[in-house]
């Protein structure tokens, strides 16, 4: 049996989003882990639940459940966007097999404001308190920024799987100089495991430019950039042979590791 996964999602969604990683990682004999994050699962009230959630929170409720589990081997982390850099953060706890970070959100220190990046949140941050309030894109903001190279026949149904994101997350990682409480920082130095980093060449969100500079950080990484696909690798067309790359670069890992446990 290989490793578990742990996959932790972004930025308006929740564990069900990984299903289509799920579907291909589970033949593959991975028993995989996708929790919700706090006030992520659908719910009437959901927005004002959600709206002042902080990456500590995220963080904390990762770490508890993650022990809840008693792996008996190190898990495998794979974060998308927003889960991305609460997977860094995990890494410094818990060390991991290995550490994979789909078009990942940049820790303290990297300014994630680039011109598209701001179109995406400009209706948001342009609200009065916006750090207190709850957040989801419109369709068409979804559809420019966010599903950019998925099939336009299956935009609505992602959209309407999507839920409202934390005000107060979403400040602490986009104005991160006036975050005292440091919620998105990252010690580089304690992530020991090796580390797999995907930008694409068409991603409004986290831009590959940004990207490059959170793969900068660690010592052991491999990049792969895909010049023409979007922020939505996690279910788009080249998913598929994006994780089949993963888990071949997984293998030597996997294998090394049993033979120094034996």
């Amino acid at each position: 049996m290989s490793h578990p996964v742990v996959l932790v999602h972004g930025m308006w969604c929740t564990g069900a989003s990984w299903k289509r990683v799920v579907d291909i990682l589970a033949p593959r004999g991975y028993s995989c882990f996708a929790p919700s994050l706090p006030a992520h699962d659908d719910a009437t009230d959901q927005p004002l639940q959600v709206r002042r959630k902080s990456l500590r929170d995220y963080l904390q409720f990762l770490e508890e459940a993650i022990a809840a589990r008693h792996f008996d081997k190190p898990p495998i982390l794979i974060g998308h966007s927003m889960g991305g850099l609460l997977a860094q953060q995990l890494a410094t706890r818990i060390d991991p097999l290995a550490l994979v970070l789909l078009t990942p959100a940049p820790p303290r220190g990297i300014n994630p404001l680039t011109p598209s990046v701001v179109g995406a949140f400009a209706p948001w941050m342009f609200s009065g308190l916006f750090w207190r309030n709850p957040h989801k894109p419109s369709f068409a903001h979804a559809q420019r920024y966010a599903f950019n190279n998925v099939p336009v026949d299956r935009h609505r149904a992602l959209y309407e799987s999507m839920v409202h994101e934390s005000g107060c997350a979403s400040f602490e990682i986009g104005m991160w100089p006036l975050d005292f409480s440091r919620a998105s920082a990252v010690e580089a130095a304690k992530v020991r495991c090796p580390v797999y980093v995907v930008s694409c060449g068409k991603d409004r969100l986290t831009p590959a430019s940004v990207v490059r500079k959170v793969a900068k950080r660690y010592a052991h990484v491999t990049q792969r950039h895909y010049a023409e696909r979007g922020h939505w690798v996690i279910d788009d067309e080249e998913t598929e042979e994006m994780m089949h790359a993963i888990c071949g670069w997984l293998r030597p890992l996997e294998h090394r590791h049993e033979r120094t446990a034996r």
